[in-house]
């Protein structure tokens, strides 16, 4: 039963909580009722309480102040501030002092006990924890078989000699009797699941647990034995009388394995199944086999129980093109498509991933991809810095990736930011290049040889990218531009001047009077004459 102290300066608010509450079906033991925060700190001095309820304003000490004494002095104790003020600086300090629960007074019997309903739940969960976490501590240090594990990774080395083998393991208590032996290694792909759930715990630990778990399962089984290879990895040495037999047998145990650990740990493993052999002198070679195995997680994902290809041995290592996926990948920036960039990087590791190259050869694929694509992006000197700074990143973080999958993503979010410092490229060249051809039509618009052509030659750009470009930007082409222009430059000489329409279509770049008369009609409505005649008479 949890230990609660109530602190109030109201008597009447100290009795109707002492009383109307349950303490005992909830979980609790009220020890004490104080009036203020002096008197319960002394109390706190005799007995430490699992739950401190307490008022704010109180003489003496105040219940913040009370609240930072718990927090530095009784860390375990849950606090719950029961208030009249609604007052936001409280309830930050509150915070700050990791106060539990902030109640806003009156409060009703029913609510106080849903709220100590939740601090006893907190308490438990606390309570379960710290009692794993004892729990794996001690089998940790007590458990760890130091000898054993240091005979049996020598064993799966190939070090141990085959005279006097069976004597060695007799003194070791080791203990694999049977005809036919395999290996497997059994790894965690996260353990952060488990490590988040406990204060203060390293990796060891997690990987203590799994082991712990593994040899607990197969010692129940009488299938052999587990123990932490050098690296800190589970391994499991299988053995039976015969081999269909064994075979049935440890796959049951790796599948209850698996399912076990995910439920207490909530960790998912991988494990890698060497080959059967017949000579317990010849595990070395199904533990060879196991490792090599385990390279298969890289490319299939974790949470498997992974197998020796029997027709691998019968299939040739194929290259890859990356310089044919490299230009797939150039032309796919270019458009823009970051669904098209995803599925061809991801295209690029299936072909990876079904040349069985090793390991090491897919991180050189994915490498040259990179450097290739970046090579030819052609990006500006400013935005090709910035894309070098990542890759630099990448390479650093390259060889520590578990999956071709991750690997594959985090080349594509590159990829991916490649192209839009390209379209970026290409819109700050756009509008240069539009409003050149704008400051061009207002120098020119009155030559009659103005065009398309003379402005592309003007700017040294072809017309066909030009025409695409100025559209893009401005929202109409060329020849609309320059029209637009000669005619708001036509309407002002004939508003102003009395020149006559064949010398205003001169005037603004017209060789032909009755074409600009036409042209100037579908503009305003009006023709020339007409236009002038009501603007200067107006």
């Amino acid at each position: 039963m949890y230990k609660a102290l109530l602190v109030d300066d109201e008597a009447l608010t100290r009795e109707a909580i002492s009383e109307n509450i349950p303490w005992a079906e909830l979980g609790f033991e009220l020890i004490a009722s104080c009036e203020n925060g002096r008197e319960a700190m002394e109390q706190m001095e005799k007995t430490t309480p699992d739950l401190l309820l307490t008022d704010i304003c109180m003489p003496y000490v105040d219940g913040i102040e009370l609240a930072r004494y718990v927090h530095e002095h009784h860390p375990d104790t849950r606090t719950v501030i029961i208030s009249g003020y609604d007052e936001f600086e409280y309830a930050k300090q509150a915070v700050r002092y990791q106060v539990m629960e902030y109640i806003l007074k009156p409060i009703t019997p029913t609510e106080l006990m849903e709220v100590l309903g939740r601090v006893r739940k907190s308490l438990d969960e606390k309570n379960a924890r710290s009692k794993t976490l004892k729990k794996l501590r001690g089998a940790y240090v007590s458990n760890r078989p130091f000898l054993q594990g240091r005979f049996l990774n020598s064993l799966l080395r190939g070090n141990e000699r085959s005279l006097g083998l069976e004597e060695r393991m007799e003194e070791l208590d080791i203990s694999l009797a049977g005809c036919f032996f395999n290996t497997a290694i059994v790894e965690g792909d996260d353990l952060s699941p488990f490590l988040s759930q406990y204060a203060n715990v390293r990796d060891d630990l997690a990987l203590f647990a799994i082991c712990n778990i593994t040899q607990e399962l197969i010692s129940r089984r009488g299938l052999g034995i587990a123990f932490q290879n050098m690296e800190e990895k589970t391994v499991i040495i299988f053995c039976g009388e015969t081999e269909k037999k064994l075979q049935q047998e440890e796959e049951e145990a790796l599948g209850e394995i698996q399912k076990t650990i995910r439920q207490l740990l909530l960790i998912e493993t991988t494990i890698g199944v060497g080959e059967t052999v017949a000579d317990i002198r010849r595990l070395y070679q199904s533990y060879e086999t196991a490792c090599s195995v385990m390279e298969q997680k890289f490319f299939l994902g974790g949470g498997r129980i992974l197998q020796q290809d029997p027709l691998k041995e019968a299939r040739l290592s194929r290259s890859v093109d990356v310089s044919k996926w490299a230009g797939r990948v150039v032309q796919a920036l270019k458009g823009g498509s970051k669904e098209e960039i995803t599925e061809i990087v991801k295209a690029f590791a299936q072909e990876i991933r079904e040349s069985y190259a090793n390991r090491n050869r897919c991180i050189i694929y994915m490498q040259n991809l990179l450097l290739t694509v970046i090579g030819t992006a052609n990006l500006i000197k400013e935005k090709e810095n910035v894309i070098v700074e990542e890759e630099k990143d990448l390479l650093n973080r390259i060889y520590t990736y578990e999956h071709l999958t991750d690997m594959a993503a985090d080349v594509t979010d590159i990829c991916i930011h490649i192209s839009g410092l390209l379209e970026e490229q290409r819109d700050s060249y756009g509008k240069k290049q539009a409003l050149m051809a704008l400051d061009y039509i207002q120098e020119n618009y009155m030559n009659s040889e103005v065009n398309l052509n003379s402005v592309c030659s003007h700017l040294a750009i072809s017309t066909s990218y030009f025409s695409t470009l100025f559209k893009s930007c401005t929202g109409e082409t060329f020849i609309e531009a320059l029209t637009k222009k000669r005619m708001e430059e036509a309407k002002k000489l004939l508003e102003n001047t009395a020149m006559k329409a064949y010398e205003v279509a001169r005037e603004v770049g017209f060789s032909d009077p009755h074409y600009f008369s036409v042209a100037f009609k579908k503009a305003t409505g009006r023709t020339p004459t007409e236009y002038a005649r009501e603007m200067r008479t107006g």
